[in-house]
């Protein structure tokens, strides 16, 4: 810093979009440089005042990637594909049910033998050709329909818990994308503390070489630089972690913003009313249908149970054979065509199968249980969750609010307490925790708008809506700017 001259010198600092003034004042007639440190012989007095004056940002290399961008790719996850062909192998199963139930069965057969024998030492050789077209049409058979039944709500389940990995990889890219802009914004504004308090140490210095200052105001601020520069280390790395579990959900590399943009307005919300999502909870949310689609399932898989108990299953059956034998011995030949057709029913009836029915019976009729106690603890658990999310989010505009005001008053306070501390009724370490209580309210304000983010990203999961559309008019609050 350059030696004060006559007047009252200052030095202008940029930290985190606040310009921050320095002011040093001197009443000596003189002053004298040594070692490029300025020192008077007379009494020193020193300010700092925060104002209003928004920096100039510079555009960064490389654009940050975008929320509704890393949600597109994300659907592309390797959690993602793997449920979309377990769902795909499940509707397979419903499709081969279904054609054991209830569709028609042509099977074809054919062979070619031949035989040899000997009667009273004379060789006969016999070549056989058969030829064989067999119908079956299912006319009842009760357990195989409502296995189908069983199978085609596997399949709707198995699609239901495709869409509920979707929504989980988008919620947990879409939390893992806030706690990154917030590590980045509350770094940022680390930052800019820490710059104040580095330039407020080399006052203390300047004050303890003139005399005017003690080795306390000295030792009081340099802890809190290395207090700062800690806590910049710490969410350094939180950023980073943030950033892999973004990769690894996109499969590409991403650039979070660097954080958020000062709060113009109210947040914004996208998501509807408590009443209206517990509503569209019932219909929508993908655990709950998940959880609907496996109860009904488990009661048709009873039902076929019992059908294969105590109901016979009755087919139609047509056979078309030919068969073609040629008998050749001694020389001589005999061949013989047989044309048959066949048409028919066919019953078959459990009479008795050792216990084994009554066992699937009664795993079947366990399993239903199951499934419905798991059916009542997904409603009650959505219904929960969107509860919680909602005080969640109200809660978060009520902190903002707050933490405006308790920004303000710490402003005040401070202004306050460097006046004081001017006049000398008032110690550094005063003005240290009114500055620390400026900055305290910041970052409990970022944290407070983050969660009410995350309250609708959560919201938004529940409902399955979590998708690009829907994120958007979050977007113009994140800051590309270094």
């Amino acid at each position: 810093m350059p030696a004060p001259r006559a007047g009252r010198p200052s030095l202008a600092l940029c930290v985190g979009g606040v310009m921050l003034a320095v002011a040093v004042q001197a009443s000596a007639a003189s002053a004298e440089k040594a070692e490029g440190i300025a020192q008077t012989t007379g009494p020193w007095r020193w300010a700092t005042t925060l104002s209003a004056t928004p920096a100039t940002p510079a555009l960064r290399a490389n654009p940050p990637s975008a929320w509704p961008d890393l949600l597109t790719l994300a659907q592309q996850a390797a959690g993602n594909r793997a449920a979309q062909a377990g769902a795909q192998a499940a509707q397979a199963l419903s499709d081969q049910a279904r054609a054991t139930a209830w569709m028609p069965r042509v099977d074809a057969t054919a062979s070619t033998l031949r035989t040899h024998q000997s009667v009273n030492d004379v060789n006969v050789s016999t070549p056989t050709r058969t030829a064989t077209l067999t119908a079956t049409l299912p006319l009842w058979r009760a357990a195989d329909r409502a296995s189908a039944r069983a199978q085609a709500q596997q399949a709707e389940q198995a699609q239901w818990q495709a869409r509920l990995s979707q929504t989980t990889v988008a919620q947990d890219l879409s939390l893992a994308y806030l706690n990154a802009v917030e590590a980045a914004e509350q770094r940022r504004l680390t930052q800019a503390q820490q710059s104040l308090l580095e330039e407020q140490l080399g006052i203390n210095e300047r004050r303890l070489n003139a005399g005017a200052g003690t080795i306390l105001d000295v030792l009081e601020t340099r802890t809190r630089v290395d207090q700062s520069r800690a806590q910049v280390q710490d969410l350094s790395t939180r950023l980073a972690s943030q950033r892999l579990v973004i990769e690894r959900l996109t499969g590409q590399p991403a650039l979070p913003p660097t954080g958020l943009r000062p709060l113009g307005t109210a947040l914004p919300e996208v998501v509807p009313p408590l009443a209206d999502a517990l509503n569209q909870a019932a219909s929508r949310n993908p655990q709950r249908q998940e959880s609907d689609a496996q109860a009904r399932a488990a009661a048709d898989i009873a039902q076929a149970r019992q059908a294969e108990r105590w109901q016979p299953t009755l087919d139609a059956v047509a056979t078309l054979q030919h068969n073609r034998q040629v008998q050749q011995f001694n020389g001589l030949s005999d061949e013989q065509n047989v044309s048959s057709r066949t048409v028919g029913l066919q019953l078959n009836w459990p009479l008795f199968t050792g216990g084994q029915q009554g066992g699937r019976v009664r795993e079947a009729a366990a399993l239903l249980t199951q499934a419905q106690a798991r059916q009542d603890e997904a409603q009650a658990q959505v219904d929960a969750s969107l509860r919680d999310a909602y005080q969640t989010l109200a809660q978060a505009h009520a902190v903002i609010a707050v933490q405006q005001e308790v920004e303000r008053s710490a402003s005040a306070t401070f202004e306050a307490v460097r006046k004081a501390f001017v006049a000398g009724m008032r110690t550094n370490l005063d003005l240290l925790n009114a500055q620390q209580q400026i900055y305290t309210a910041r970052q409990s304000l970022v944290t407070a708008r983050i969660n009410g983010l995350a309250a609708q990203v959560n919201i938004l999961a529940l409902l399955d809506q979590l998708d690009a559309a829907h994120v958007a008019p979050f977007v113009p609050l994140m800051d590309d700017t270094p």
